[in-house]
């Protein structure tokens, strides 16, 4: 499914009582060129999972040899490579090598491929799966402005937009 939109408008109030890290903050993510709508949604949420950690998240077309999106420090170090599609192990290394921490957040098919083979040769390496019906259910969210309420209680992830919901796992290693 393709989406009919080429720029998001997120409005986005964001919480973490843990944390305390609150903001309420206006952003723009554009769709890459034939970019289905459930690609997008993995990234977008990747976006707010990885919002706390750094709410300037860098955000780039990963398709090659480049993160979805990833974070630097002030020395333009690699802190985190995210990617939402399954990387080869020459990829997965690269990634490794040049940053602290690696991310995969994967449908369930491209981890069913994987089988998380990398997991034991990249200590630095998480990998989050993305549910079917969490992916159609963002999915369901997506609009050209979007009004999205997300609250970080531990490792769950609750996301709702007034009418839908929905709460996404997320790996505590992340979070120290």
């Amino acid at each position: 499914m393709q989406l009919a939109t080429k720029v998001v408008r997120l409005d986005l109030n964001y919480s973490s009582e843990q944390s305390h890290y609150y903001r309420k903050t206006t952003c723009y993510l554009a769709p890459f060129r034939d970019e289905s709508a459930e690609h997008f949604a993995r990234r977008m949420l990747a976006y707010l999972s990885l919002f706390e950690l750094s709410p300037e998240i860098a955000r780039q077309d990963g398709r090659g040899k480049s993160p979805d999106l990833f974070v630097e420090d002030q020395y333009s170090q690699l802190q985190l490579w995210c990617a939402v599609d399954a990387l080869d192990e020459k990829l997965v290394q690269r990634a490794s090598h040049q940053a602290k921490h690696v991310l995969l957040m994967l449908d369930e098919l491209d981890y069913r491929k994987t089988k998380g083979a990398y997991r034991q040769h990249f200590p630095n390496l998480s990998c989050t799966v993305l549910a079917h019906e969490l992916l159609l259910a963002f999915c369901d969210m997506l609009k050209g402005h979007m009004h999205l309420d997300v609250w970080r209680e531990g490792e769950l992830l609750l996301i709702t937009d007034g009418q839908h919901s929905l709460e996404l796992q997320f790996p505590p290693e992340l979070l120290h």
